[in-house]
């Protein structure tokens, strides 16, 4: 069994994103008819903030490595504190990363250092499968934070840090693009998981729902802490009021928005 596992989160998950980004992005063109033209621009301003991402990703992504595997050296964490089944120890890694990663997305929208940073992907006005591009390559450091964290509570190794994005990838994915699910998904399986609709709500520009809905695959801990919003998507303007121009939706602005102070535009 154990065997299995490893062979599953062996897998390239560059390759996984890629081909699932290139699968949504085609969709949209030919199921919703978008504008090529408009959508290739849009999609071309973020590549470079994911090629950022990435490139602190490789140079930095052996502190990370090295940060787990002396953690389970140390036996630091729960599960090396008591002994469980590897399957249970999957299991609830899973929803100790979740848990972990919902504080730490829900920091990033209360500390005005991190909310800086954070910002650059709520800044999209239009949300589509490019938005999953639109983040800066500082937020490798918000994100990796959230999983260290998780694996020194929880005593994670890296193939339990690896199952998790494999398992959240399709759903980022989905939360991301501009399909609207159907109500019966809602329904059945948004009773447990954030459904792609659930988290666009979270990207409404009125910040009363920008500040709602943080669980990247489980919406319990929104319900369960008094942060789940709804909302009917044809209700939702995306994006933030101070990146609602042209210019501001650029690549280069948004690069450098973090050390700005942004107002809106008619305030400058």
């Amino acid at each position: 069994m154990r065997d299995f596992f490893e062979r599953i989160v062996s897998v390239n998950t560059d390759l996984i994103w890629i081909t699932l980004l290139t699968i949504c992005f085609t969709a949209e063109q030919v199921i919703q008819q978008d504008l090529l033209k408009k959508k290739l621009k849009h999609f071309l301003h973020g590549i470079p903030l994911q090629a950022g991402y990435m490139l602190m990703n490789l140079g930095l992504a052996y502190l990370v490595v090295n940060s787990v595997e002396w953690i389970n050296k140390q036996e630091i964490g729960l599960f090396n504190l008591i002994k469980i089944p590897y399957i249970l120890k999957i299991v609830l890694g899973v929803i100790g990363i979740d848990l972990v990663a919902y504080w730490f997305h829900r920091s990033y929208h209360t500390i005005p250092l991190l909310w800086r940073l954070h910002r650059v992907n709520h800044s999209d006005t239009h949300m589509d499968s490019a938005t999953y591009l639109r983040f800066h390559p500082f937020d490798w450091l918000l994100d990796n934070s959230a999983l260290l964290t998780a694996a020194f509570l929880f005593g994670l190794d890296m193939n339990i840090i690896a199952f998790d994005f494999i398992l959240y990838l399709p759903l980022f994915m989905a939360q991301h693009s501009s399909f609207i699910f159907p109500e019966w998904f809602d329904k059945t399986f948004g009773k447990l998981i954030v459904s792609p609709n659930f988290h666009k709500v979270h990207h409404h520009q009125e910040q009363t729902f920008t500040d709602s809905n943080y669980g990247n695959i489980f919406i319990i801990w929104d319900k369960l802490f008094g942060t789940y919003k709804y909302l009917p998507l044809t209700s939702i303007k995306y994006g933030l009021e101070e990146f609602d121009t042209e210019e501001r939706q650029s690549f280069w602005f948004l690069l450098k928005s973090p050390f700005m102070n942004i107002k809106k535009e008619n305030n400058d």
